[in-house]
């Protein structure tokens, strides 16, 4: 059987969709790339063009071969199952059930071995990824409860994978992948639930201790989350230089209602901390607009506050109501206003990024080259800068770049 698949959101949602594929290799099936048999929708319900996008997938689906089977699972399918019933699919796999899709679409191989296990959240696992850069998944769920946030209600409380699988599975991908990134939903309640307890920055020391290890990224971690520990490693060269926070907001009366668990104040202060250990760190962030409470002025506090900690690349999205959470049914913000917004914040971070770049201009950094494309060779450095190389170069390499010019939006480099 031909199975092809389609994965929305998270990182965590991209470890998961691969994990599966390699069941179905597993059970003697094949992943194409065009017309199959049977399709699979892993989705994300973190914002509605996230639900809409799930809709598109499936309506693709159903166009590419009519015939197919299709099967929806993740997220969106764990508290919303008439939605997507609505949309004719064959199948409905809730997040809790996804390690055990395989068997439910195909019943007659549940038996199979491949398939033994397949109930645990980490019976999901990997050997390969399709991509030169590894993800891995190391804890799933979240305890925080954010206003604006119905993960935590699909995916259930933080648990951990135990440290023995992990390192297990990076050893495994290291020598065919030369950059491992950690994932999970909320990264930094890695190891809290474990007994006895562990940190993630006890984790990453004995990942970074795996010989054939070439360099370790951390994907989101919540800036209360960060300890003085984690942040020493900025100073491993095996250890990206680079942090993904998700702020969602620069102003303190907001961001309380977003029942987060941080001030502007402690954003600036590990931002600061980190940039004393490693002057050359890039902070990437997620930003919002609209939320509910939101106005010109504190917009503009956010505005003030990322031209203080001038993040190299940003996320920016709109709040949309989600069910489950304190704001549903909640009239979203003027459609114009929301893109003036959009439209000043994505100026600034075209800025920054630039600039960003540009800082860089004659140095060496190294580059994993993971796509070629038009006769140019792209990928992302140690601290998370696209760049394009001219001609062809082998694919999943470490390989040292000088940036040449910075052009039209992309980074050029030459070889080093």
């Amino acid at each position: 059987m031909k199975v092809k698949f389609f994965t929305l959101g998270c990182k965590v949602n991209q470890y998961e969709t691969r994990c599966l594929q390699e069941q179905f290799l597993s059970c003697g099936h094949t992943v194409a790339s065009g017309a199959a048999d049977l399709y699979v929708i892993n989705t994300c319900t973190v914002t509605k063009q996230a639900d809409r996008k799930s809709k598109a997938a499936v309506l693709r689906a159903k166009k590419e071969n009519p015939k197919a089977k299709i099967a929806v699972c993740g997220c969106l399918a764990q508290f919303n199952r008439p939605l997507i019933e609505s949309w004719g699919v064959d199948y409905i796999v809730p997040q809790d059930e996804k390690p055990s899709l395989v068997s439910l679409v195909l019943p007659e191989e549940a038996g199979e071995p491949c398939l033994r296990n397949s109930k645990s959240v980490w019976s999901l696992k990997l050997t390969d990824y399709q991509n030169q850069r590894a993800l891995v998944k190391v804890q799933d769920g979240c305890d925080n409860f954010c206003s604006f946030c119905k993960i935590p209600h699909i995916r259930g409380k933080s648990i951990s994978r135990p440290k023995p699988q992990i390192i297990r599975e990076i050893k495994a991908l290291s020598p065919k992948h030369r950059e491992v990134v950690l994932c999970g939903i909320n990264l930094g309640l890695y190891g809290k639930d474990l007994k006895p307890a562990l940190s993630l920055e006890q984790l990453v020391k004995d990942i970074l201790d795996i010989p054939q290890l070439g360099r370790l990224r951390l994907s989101s971690l919540e800036p209360c989350l960060i300890s003085n520990k984690l942040l020493l490693f900025l100073r491993n060269n095996k250890f990206c230089p680079h942090l993904h926070l998700p702020f969602q907001y620069g102003e303190d009366s907001i961001l309380a209602k977003m029942n987060k668990k941080e001030t502007v104040g402690l954003y600036e202060e590990k931002i600061a901390r980190a940039r004393k250990i490693n002057k050359d760190v890039a902070i990437s962030c997620d930003i919002m607009i609209g939320f509910p409470g939101e106005t010109n002025k504190t917009f503009k506090s956010t505005v003030d506050f990322l031209k203080v900690v001038r993040p190299m690349r940003m996320h920016i999205f709109s709040f949309s109501p989600r069910d489950k959470t304190k704001f549903m049914g909640t009239s979203p913000m003027s459609s114009v206003v929301v893109r003036k917004r959009y439209g000043e914040l994505k100026a600034l971070a075209d800025d920054f990024s630039y600039s960003y770049a540009k800082g860089f201009k004659g140095k060496i950094l190294n580059m994993i080259p993971d796509e070629i494309k038009n006769g140019l060779t792209s990928g992302y450095t140690e601290n998370y800068i696209k760049v394009c190389l001219k001609g062809k170069v082998p694919l999943g390499e470490i390989i040292p770049v000088k940036i040449k010019e910075i052009k039209s939006g992309k980074v050029f480099v030459s070889l080093a």
